[in-house]
């Protein structure tokens, strides 16, 4: 697991997001959900993703693109490494491991994503993948 992740995800299964500031330990629910809601505002800000033709995309858009898939990823690999008994128990891995390569191919293809952060699933990428 790359070090970026390990700060992010603890054996407790908190998170400890990366700030500038004290980090806080939230549990893994309380994470998605803040995450999400900040995936939101940040989609819903027309500053960042204007929705008018003509309107240019802000110097910013990418390093927040970026940011919001790097953070994504984090879920995927939660969901991975905690959860995927679960997920396949549901019948629905055909169904993650689509989207997860989706995602992945995405990433990939327009370089969204540092590859370091992508390591933590290395292994089973490139079995799904490749």
């Amino acid at each position: 697991m790359s070090l970026a992740l390990k700060q992010v995800f603890n054996k407790d299964r908190t998170f400890r997001p990366k700030r500038k500031f004290e980090p806080t330990a939230l549990s893994a629910p309380k994470y998605m959900s803040l995450l999400m809601d900040w995936i939101e505002v940040q989609i819903n800000n027309e500053n960042i993703f204007p929705t008018n033709v003509g309107t240019p995309f802000p110097k910013t858009f990418m390093q927040v693109a970026k940011k919001i898939l790097s953070r994504l990823f984090r879920v995927f690999v939660h969901v991975y490494i905690h959860h995927f008994d679960r997920v396949s128990q549901m019948g629905a891995e055909a169904h993650v491991n689509t989207c997860y390569k989706h995602f992945y191919y995405f990433v990939t293809e327009f370089n969204l994503t540092d590859h370091k952060e992508l390591e933590p699933l290395k292994e089973m990428t490139s079995r799904m993948c490749h």
